[in-house]
């Protein structure tokens, strides 16, 4: 299981370089894109550098010092350098701050990354900044955590309301849900 789940973040951080390289804006002007879909694939963009930044946070606090690869980095057979704890730290804190103007507003599509998912991810970050960099964050963490419970987020009194059918109405606490139903959106990876 160890090892599949290190396999996983790599697999899904090579998905998200792929994307995000694939949809840059010189890529779509060759395609002829029009500009309404520039300009939702900017947002969708923003989501995949979000997904890949939590991927290299789930690599980050599982594993340490790992191996690192961008969009940037040419597609074929290399050995990424591997990068350190600290500096992945600091290139997800800047990714994550970075996309936060890009994202969706808190709370206004279901199941998508919005801003929300960004500020939950810093303030996850920054809780545990004494182990990642050596160096506290709690303000940060606090700051965050501020424009989560602000954007409107609070604990349902009935936690097992979080897993109902609906739980995509009047749920007030789910930031980042994973969608999944017995119609539309089936996996075996769930």
């Amino acid at each position: 299981f160890i090892a599949a789940m290190y396999y996983r973040i790599f697999y899904q951080i090579a998905a998200w370089n792929e994307y995000i390289r694939e949809t840059s804006d010189a890529k779509l002007n060759e395609r002829g894109a029009s500009d309404d879909l520039k300009a939702k694939v900017k947002t969708y963009r923003a989501e995949a550098r979000f997904l890949r930044a939590l991927s290299y946070f789930h690599a980050m606090d599982l594993f340490g010092d790992v191996p690192f690869v961008t969009e940037d980095d040419k597609v074929g057979n290399f050995f990424p350098h591997q990068i350190s704890r600290t500096d992945l730290f600091n290139y997800i804190e800047t990714e994550l701050k970075d996309i936060e103007s890009l994202l969706i507003e808190p709370r206004t599509m279901y199941a998508r990354a919005d801003k929300a998912t960004a500020w939950s991810l810093l303030a996850t970050i920054y809780l545990n900044a004494e182990v990642y960099t050596g160096a506290p964050k709690y303000t940060e963490c606090i700051t965050y955590c501020k424009k989560i419970i602000n954007a409107g987020y609070s604990l349902n009194p009935d936690y097992k309301n979080l897993f109902l059918a609906d739980n995509d109405v009047d749920n007030n606490e789910v930031i980042f849900a994973i969608a999944f139903d017995g119609d539309a959106t089936r996996t075996y990876g769930g």
